[in-house]
Parts: structure tokens; sequence; C-alpha cells
């Protein structure tokens, strides 16, 4: 796809980043799109970047092929989509120019998101889509909780940060709309749309341990969150 296709691309369309991708794919829980995207009115979408951060360049290294071909394989079988749109670069280089001042230390700026997050927002911005797949801990709390992000990082290197409120406000400006979630909730959706029913009587077990690998995996879900949701079902 190139172009502007937001008249065409259903708006429960999801746009995923690559850290949402590999955490699925590094817990063998890629097939959950595959049996979600049967009954979704809309599209698994990634960028150009995202293609490239979890397909391209894994595929180039031992270590990391494995994960790369699942995805790939996601790719053939369209249940994701690449997607390009016309604003998309000029979306991409303004939120990375703000995003990457918005804290400094002694005056130099803290570059905290890069191209595929940064894209990724882009494309969902430009297509007016609201639902992004991210498990990228560092974009998620610059968009949903950026002073907690400050407290943490001035805790983490015992100095203080600098904001830049005007770079901020804009760049909230442009992603506060947006709807951020991880690849534990699509693993939550699974269970709760029946997905894990071939785990005959170990269910419960089943979401259990999908949640703690993929937490393992790199998603930035919480011991006491996957507890709380074990406890709720």
């Amino acid at each position: 796809m190139s172009g502007n296709y937001s008249s065409e691309i259903p708006q429960d369309s999801i746009v995923c980043d690559s850290s949402s991708l590999l955490s699925l794919s590094d817990s063998c829980l890629l097939w959950l799109l595959s049996d979600i995207v049967e009954s979704f009115k809309g599209h698994f979408l990634i960028t150009k970047a995202v293609e490239y951060e979890s397909v391209t360049h894994p595929l180039e290294m031992k270590s990391h092929t494995l994960g790369a071909v699942r995805v790939k394989k996601m790719l053939l079988d369209s249940v994701i989509k690449v997607v390009e749109t016309t604003n998309s670069r000029a979306l991409t280089s303004e939120l990375s120019s703000l995003g990457n001042s918005v804290f400094s230390i002694g005056g130099r700026p803290l570059k905290l998101i890069h191209e595929g997050e940064t894209e990724s927002l882009a494309v969902a911005i430009d297509l007016n889509l609201r639902n992004i797949l991210i498990d990228e801990r560092t974009t998620r709390m610059l968009i949903e909780a950026p002073f907690e992000m400050k407290a943490h990082m001035e805790d983490e290197f015992q100095k203080k940060i600098e904001v830049s409120q005007k770079n901020l406000d804009r760049f909230l400006e442009m992603t506060g709309k947006l709807n951020l979630f991880r690849s534990a909730e699509i693993a939550m959706i699974g269970y709760e749309k029946g997905l894990f029913k071939d785990y005959t009587g170990m269910e419960k077990r089943a979401i259990e341990a999908a949640l703690y690998g993929l937490k393992f995996a790199g998603c930035g879900i919480s011991f006491s969150e996957i507890e709380e949701y074990c406890r709720s079902i």
C-alpha cells in the first residue's frame, strides 16, 4: 500500500510496532493475530521501518532469524500488511524531533524514541487511526505519563531532568488521541474470544503462561498485572 488510504482502511485497524511483533513471535504467540484477524473488522498494519526492524534486518542475524521468519509468514499470509502514507515521512520527522527533545540533562536532549516507533505513530495519525500495538515502554510512558517518566529517569540517573514544555505540549497534541496497548492485551483478547480452548482443561494455565512468556520476551507488563488478570478469570 502507498499513498493516503484513510478512506479504505477500517478505523478499527491496528498499527503494530516491531517491539510487540517480536514479543509475540519470541513467545510463539503470533498465531493469535491469524485467529483474531478472521473476526476482526480492521487490519494489522506495519510501516516500512517496522518491516525492516522485525523482518529484513533480523533475517541477516542467525540469532534472530526464526522470529523474523515467523513475522514474514504473517506478511505473506496477509495477516499483517505494510502501509505507507503521503504525509508519514514529514510526520515521522516532526514526532522524532519533538519526542527526542522533550527531556534533557545539562542542556543535552535525551533520545527516547526510534524510527519504527515514530513512523508507526505517524502513519496512525495520518490515517486517522487510534489503535497502536506497542510493547516499548518508553514511548508509551512519554505519551501516557511523561512526568512519571521524568521522575523515574531522575531516580535512575540521579540528575535533574529538564523539560521542554513547548515540545511536550506539541507532542501530546499530536499523539494524545492514540490508544496504546501491548501484546499482553492481544493475548487477553484471544483468551476472552476462546482462542485458548484447544488447551482443554488448561486454558487458564495457558493464558498465564502466555502472559509470563510475553513479559520475559520484552512486553512491559508487571507481575502484579499478570496476577490480577489471572485472578479475574
